[in-house]
């Protein structure tokens, strides 16, 4: 599953940085090449959601290699909730992380703690599905009627209160309903979330999974809104969502340093991802991140 409708944010960033070229490595063995590198790199504590293609840009960017050409080592610490997230930047626990905009900005308001770096996307891809036994006639039609078969289901999402919450309610009240017409069941991240729809706790997952995952996992659902098709999800799509890259504003302070570094690694890894000659590459590397995490 690839990421969609994704926007640059290079500009903003390279304006901040003046980010220059980054200089070709000496000729050396490439095993005491990796050796030495590996002994000096500086670790950055990363946090995202393991699985959730918002979190991409992140994977794409260690595993292609960008942030030890930077002279870092990725530690990624895994987060099941926005809100959790948002709050381990603030208080230290990691120095940079994968933000969900309606959270991040909220918090912002509250901490000047949080500073926010750039954004990824416009808006991503993410799905409501359904039980196929519990899907509606409506539930492949257009918008707002695809969000009305919703009513009176049992909704699963990643947790209460966070970024995905937000998104259900505005896609609820867009269509002219109101939150009190389904409920609402935290059901954590895709390995609790789709045993809950499995066994019949919740009727429907937000955001959690794809339908890929629900198929390798043998459960039959039905794709009622899916956030990347234009429209599908009527204007909850743009209004609450956006991946954001932030930190704390000690890190920033206290090690400039390497957070131009992280910078750098990531424009070079959003520019090399939105490279239509490296699409299947990026597919890839999602689909196996995805795979991974699904399978804990």
């Amino acid at each position: 599953m690839t990421p969609r409708h994704s926007r640059h944010w290079i500009g903003f960033l390279s304006a901040a940085l003046g980010i220059a070229a980054v200089g070709s490595m000496a000729a050396a063995p490439a095993e005491a090449a990796d050796s030495d590198m590996s002994s000096a790199l500086t670790t950055v504590k990363i946090g995202i959601f393991p699985g959730n293609t918002s979190s991409s840009p992140w994977v794409i960017a260690d595993q292609r290699g960008f942030f030890k050409r930077e002279g870092l080592k990725a530690q990624f610490i895994n987060f099941a909730t926005g809100p959790a997230l948002a709050a381990a930047v603030v208080s230290g626990s990691v120095d940079v992380a994968f933000g969900a905009s309606s959270v991040s900005f909220d918090l912002a308001k509250q901490s000047p703690k949080l500073v926010v770096l750039g954004d990824f996307a416009e808006y991503v891809n993410w799905y409501i599905l359904v039980a196929k036994d519990k899907a509606t006639s409506s539930a492949g039609a257009g918008f707002p009627a695809n969000v009305k078969s919703l009513k009176g289901l049992k909704i699963g999402l990643p947790s209460l209160g966070g970024v995905v919450n937000k998104f259900v309610v505005a896609l609820l009240q867009s269509a002219g309903m109101s939150v009190n017409d389904v409920t609402l069941i935290a059901t954590g991240a895709s390995n609790t979330a789709i045993p809950a729809l499995k066994n019949g706790r919740v009727d429907a997952l937000a955001a959690v999974v794809s339908p890929q995952d629900l198929q390798r996992q043998g459960v039959d659902g039905v794709v009622v809104v899916d956030a990347g098709i234009k429209g599908n999800a009527g204007p909850a799509a743009t209004n609450v969502l956006g991946v954001l890259d932030t930190t704390s504003r000690s890190f920033m302070q206290n090690d400039p340093a390497t957070l131009n570094k992280y910078c750098k690694a990531m424009i070079e890894a959003v520019t090399w991802a939105q490279n239509p000659a490296n699409f299947d590459a990026v597919a890839q590397i999602v689909r196996i991140a995805h795979r991974m995490a699904a399978d804990r």
